[in-house]
């Protein structure tokens, strides 16, 4: 009986272990530049754009509020997936409530549920396209798998008239993101 508990108990490790749960690696953080192909609405007034030439131009937390700033993060997801796609929600926390244009409420933060391939690098960002969305202080920007935080960055807006706006140049690390 105590071997056979041994040997379920064993393959029952065996299995926990081979079956690693889904987790995301921060790649770089900071500001960016891209290209705005398209945007739409959602229902709580806030923006979607679909990007294209997306380029880091700055490693940073502490970012300048200006407009048609973007900021955000790249990331990879790592784990099992049966089809090498997992489903993740985006979440970010503004520094205090708002109530975009067309909002039927306030707001102190929102979510967007979108398809991440495993191992390849993604980017999540916002950026400063409407005067309503220029806020100081702490922006969270968060991932999650079926309620589970996978990754938090955390981003000081900063109101500095003098602070001088990265550009994109020779020394940028530029990227396309795929589509599934």
């Amino acid at each position: 009986m105590v071997a056979a508990f041994v040997l379920v108990f064993g393959l029952t490790l065996a299995s926990v272990r081979a079956v690693e749960p889904t987790r995301v690696e921060i790649v770089e953080h900071g500001i960016y530049t891209l290209d705005i192909d398209g945007t739409t609405r959602d229902a709580n007034g806030i923006g979607q754009n679909q990007v294209s030439n997306i380029c880091h131009v700055s490693t940073t937390t502490m970012i300048p509020m200006k407009p048609s700033l973007t900021f955000g993060f790249r990331y990879r997801v790592w784990g099992p997936s049966a089809d090498g796609v997992e489903r993740l929600t985006k979440v970010v926390i503004f520094p205090v409530e708002v109530t975009p244009p067309g909002a039927p409420k306030p707001l102190k933060s929102y979510s967007e549920v979108f398809s991440a391939r495993i191992g390849a690098v993604g980017y999540i960002g916002y950026g400063f396209d409407e005067p309503w969305e220029l806020m100081r202080g702490i922006w969270t920007f968060q991932l999650f798998q079926r309620g589970r935080l996978l990754a938090e960055q955390n981003f000081t807006i900063v109101d500095d008239p003098q602070a001088t706006v990265p550009r994109r140049d020779s020394g940028s690390n530029c990227f396309q993101m795929s589509s599934l």
